[in-house]
């Protein structure tokens, strides 16, 4: 689904205008070789057509640029709701932590292709369309301890 930083680099400029578009937050995310991964808050009856947006003129110029056809994965996305403020964490640290799974990585601040730099407060920058406040908020009110539970939660082995 990504063989190098272009195709990443346009996937998230794709992301961007998609959660422009469809009123989506994005609070997490990560991308893999294979596949990626989104924390996205969206709007009821708001998913799909986002979805289809972004990952359908994605496949095409991926195809196009790589000289292959047909889709990129075999299945369709997959889904769930949230339940409450610990799963919430839960799926934070699943998706920071899936480079590391992969072998990608021995850390998850190693990983660039991810929200979890910018949210943990190793790279300033991050990626502007990712907002991390809730992230943080979920941890603790203050920024700076918010970043030091985060890490925690995540790095931890």
């Amino acid at each position: 689904m990504f063989h190098d930083d272009f195709d990443r680099t346009d996937f998230c400029n794709r992301l961007t205008r998609a959660l422009t578009r469809f009123g989506w937050t994005c609070h997490a995310f990560c991308l893999m070789s294979t596949h990626y991964h989104l924390l996205v808050a969206v709007e009821q009856d708001r998913l799909q057509p986002g979805m289809h947006a972004l990952n359908g003129p994605y496949a095409q110029q991926f195809n196009k640029r790589h000289g292959r056809k047909g889709h990129l994965r075999g299945s369709p996305y997959g889904a769930r709701l949230i339940s409450d403020d610990d799963d919430f964490l839960h799926v934070v640290r699943y998706i920071a932590r899936n480079p590391v799974r992969a072998g990608l990585c021995s850390s998850p601040s190693d990983y660039v292709w991810s929200s979890y730099r910018g949210c943990a407060g190793y790279d300033v920058t991050g990626f502007p369309f990712v907002s991390n406040e809730l992230v943080l908020r979920t941890y603790h009110d203050d920024v700076t301890q918010a970043q030091r539970l985060l890490r925690l939660h995540v790095e931890a082995v």
